[in-house]
């Protein structure tokens, strides 16, 4: 049984690792790391919804360097046979560069020759070398002089194979572990991901010549939405970025004839806590002119598929999703939001060579994050939830942020919920994201939360429409406002 958070408490993100002994670290899980995809929030407020809220670390930035000077990792170097574990190897300051996302001074503190190659793996990652950060947690993974770096590089080299969608590679991911690690739970449920879709024929999409431009719809909740076909069926899916992987609803997976790999469930952690679903695959899918082949999605009852929340527009009983258009999908796009016009415009990205540079805004770390820099020059990581209806601040780092908050009423509800109440709220604040000053109103305060082995400062919801144009180009490592 495997656990993915989603949406926006879904996407809760941080852990310190409070000088454990290098074996207790293991029980870190992949779960909290890991972006997921079934869950997300939104803020109503009990007496007049917000229409922009209806439905869901103080280091510079990061010096990623360029592609002409990314390290390499030697296993030579890095594999010390059966040596004993050393003692005091936790670091502090190291593993909090880590949390914060701080490739330059993980770098800078490194002690050893275990915690500079996970660096250097760490810096691949977020320059979006992806096979050569996972040929270096590979070595990582076994080595046995640094416990610490092992659980943490396989956490690391699990999200990697996962976002790859090397299946068969995750399958006998803790077959191939050093003995310690071999038989850790998490590694051995993550592996059921792999062995569901290993099976399937590899991804494939193809792009018409010029790019495409279609409808941009959004919910009465705020979601943005588009048109999707299903093996030649037309549904409105979500385009949430929130979510690690393409999700149906089984009324729609039944209709177009979807069909589920294995009788076997996959559990995911949503907003409401556990729910049950369905390895599948679509064998086309297309966007527009946009056609990808060979999709690998989950199916959820659709019962769960259903945001139960009360206000103005929202049908009785709730509003019914037939799919989520998921990060696996999104990050192979270059694609504008225009809100104000209500297109999408989407077109095959090419390299503007802006991968691991200062130009770099927008990494995936497990789940895709925003660079956003306070006035007060704090630099805080947010994860980009298009499907979360308003943007939320971790309230363990309030004093980092500067932010003054307020008492609400507000309801955050989510999939398969009622909700919950939010205490409180940031009436407004001020950030820059890729040079641009732009303000956040009524910014919910959650937590303190705590969970995998990265920040998360934050949600960065789909409320970013009242920007009008929003570019997301994963493929470069660019989110801009008003593109």
């Amino acid at each position: 049984m495997h656990q993915i958070s989603a949406g926006a408490f879904g996407s809760q993100c941080r852990i310190r690792f409070h000088r454990l002994q290098a074996h207790a670290w293991t029980a870190v899980t992949i779960a909290g790391l890991l972006g997921g995809f079934a869950e997300t929030a939104v803020a109503l407020s009990p007496a007049q919804p917000d229409p922009r809220l209806l439905s869901p670390n103080a280091r510079s930035q990061p010096d990623l360097i360029a592609e002409s000077r990314l390290p390499s990792v030697s296993s030579d170097s890095l594999l010390p046979g059966s040596e004993a574990p050393a003692p005091n190897l936790y670091s502090e300051s190291y593993w909090t560069a880590l949390a914060d996302l701080d490739v330059t001074e993980l770098r800078g503190v490194a002690r050893n020759e275990m915690e500079v190659g996970f660096a250097q793996g760490m810096t691949l990652l977020t320059a979006g070398e992806h096979e050569r950060a996972e040929s270096a947690f590979v070595v990582l993974g076994k080595q046995l002089t640094d416990l610490n770096v092992a659980a943490a590089s396989q956490v690391m080299l699990a999200s990697t194979l996962l976002y790859q969608n090397k299946w068969s590679t995750l399958r006998d991911l803790a077959s191939r572990s050093g003995p310690e690690l071999g038989n850790r739970q998490d590694v051995a449920e993550l592996a059921r991901w792999g062995r569901a879709f290993s099976g399937l024929d590899p991804r494939s999409v193809s792009f018409p010549e010029k790019p495409l431009s279609l409808r941009l719809k959004t919910t009465v909740l705020g979601t943005p939405t588009i048109r999707v076909r299903i093996n030649g069926k037309d549904y409105d899916f979500w385009v949430d970025t929130g979510s690690s992987i393409t999700v149906l609803s089984s009324n729609v997976a039944a209709e177009a004839n979807v069909p589920i790999l294995t009788a076997d469930t996959l559990t995911i952690r949503t907003f409401a806590g556990h729910a049950q679903a369905k390895p599948a695959f679509v064998s086309r899918m297309e966007i527009g002119a946009i056609v990808f082949t060979n999709s690998p999605a989950i199916v959820m009852e659709a019962s769960l598929m259903r945001l139960k929340a009360s206000g103005d527009g929202i049908p009785l009983g709730g509003l019914a999703v037939d799919g989520i258009i998921g990060w696996d999908t999104i990050r192979q796009l270059d694609m504008l939001m225009d809100y104000d016009r209500g297109t999408i415009t989407i077109q095959r990205p090419e390299s503007l060579g802006t991968r691991g540079t200062e130009s770099q805004n927008l990494i995936w770390v497990g789940k895709p994050f925003v660079e956003l820099r306070m006035k007060n020059g704090a630099t805080l990581h947010f994860t980009l939830d298009t499907g979360a209806q308003s943007s939320f601040l971790n309230a363990s780092i309030l004093e980092k942020a500067d932010a003054m908050t307020s008492i609400t009423a507000a309801h955050v509800y989510g999939l398969a919920r009622t909700g919950r109440e939010a205490g409180r709220v940031i009436p407004s604040l001020t950030v820059t994201i890729g040079g641009k000053s732009v303000r956040l109103q009524r910014v919910i305060v959650y937590g303190p939360s705590y969970s995998g082995i990265v920040n998360c400062d934050g949600i960065l919801g789909s409320d970013i429409a009242q920007f009008g144009r929003i570019r997301i180009d994963a493929t470069n490592g660019i989110f801009a406002i008003d593109a």
